[in-house]
């Protein structure tokens, strides 16, 4: 173990002690441990087979969006993935990077006349996590569109996942909440559009998310939608816009955003998400469910 540790410390680009509060968007959280930003397979491999038989824990960080790191910080290693390909076919097959940023992905597209994502228009983050947490919003969310997902295993190992086996569902993939999988790529299957009519979505797209809180830091959505409802509309009827612990704050704008008005913790992040799902369920009978991806906590989160 003692060598694996000294193995590891030895990876070029390796930092030690790496603040995540400036690599999310919550602008939240302690250190890691090991913080690795890369998106050479073979060194992210090694780093990932040494942490292993340090036995320390392992996880992917992207945009840093819709994820929640604790105060304490992360005991083991982030691969903080990051790059900018984005290769698109004629036949409307894109395959990028897990580290490139989604809004890349999704202009890519739309400059080559492909249809089916601009829906993903403005939302934040990397490509990876999109693919991971079926980003989307409308109904749709961006793992709709995958053929195949490559990632390294627990071993450290390259592997491909297909479509069939990523279990697709509303903001959700068999990625999403792993930490033994790191995404490193993605391919999508798109269809030749109107140059107008995707032009016209787009607009409404934007023209849609005129509501969400702007220059805000905050990790996009904070609640899953639950069936036939909106957790926006559901909180702003138990009457929390606004509610603030500490320094997070419910968004006055959209109830379903919380925000780090400048001094949130994490925990006070956590007292807040915890106390609107209980408001909500007592008073409305909901059970709202987050959206959120929580890093570095015990289990129970």
């Amino acid at each position: 173990m003692q060598n694996a540790l000294q193995q590891l410390r030895k990876i070029p680009g390796m930092l030690f002690d790496e603040s995540l509060a400036k690599h999310t968007t919550f602008q939240v959280g302690g250190p890691a441990s090991f913080f690795l930003s890369s998106n050479d397979v073979t060194t992210i491999s090694q780093a990932v087979r040494l942490a292993r038989a340090a036995e320390l824990p392992v996880a992917s960080l992207g945009g840093g969006s819709n994820v929640l790191v604790a105060d304490a910080g992360f005991p083991g290693l982030i691969i903080h993935l990051d790059s900018t390909r984005c290769d698109v076919r004629e036949d409307g097959t894109i395959d990028a990077d897990a580290g490139t940023v989604l809004s890349r992905v999704v202009r890519t597209a739309i400059g080559k006349n492909f249809t089916g994502i601009e829906f993903a228009v403005g939302i934040p983050g990397s490509f990876g996590g999109a693919l991971a947490g079926n980003a989307g919003t409308g109904g749709h969310g961006i793992a709709e569109y995958a053929t195949s997902v490559t990632y390294l295993d627990a071993q450290g190992e390259v592997r491909t996942c297909a479509k069939a086996d990523l279990d697709v569902s509303y903001r959700y993939t068999r990625f999403k909440y792993t930490e033994t999988d790191i995404i490193l790529s993605g391919t999508l299957q798109l269809t030749t559009g109107s140059p107008t009519e995707i032009q016209a979505r787009v607009k409404e797209v934007v023209e849609r998310r005129g509501w969400q809180p702007k220059g805000a830091w905050c990790a996009g959505c904070a609640f899953k939608n639950p069936a036939n409802n909106h957790a926006g509309k559901l909180i702003d009827q138990a009457g929390l816009k606004g509610k603030k612990i500490g320094g997070a704050m419910v968004s006055p704008e959209h109830a379903n955003f919380i925000v780090n008005t400048g001094t949130a913790t994490a925990e006070d992040i956590v007292i807040l998400i915890s106390y609107v799902k209980q408001q909500v369920r007592d008073q409305l009978g909901v059970q709202l469910e987050e959206e959120v991806r929580y890093l570095g906590f015990a289990p129970s989160n």
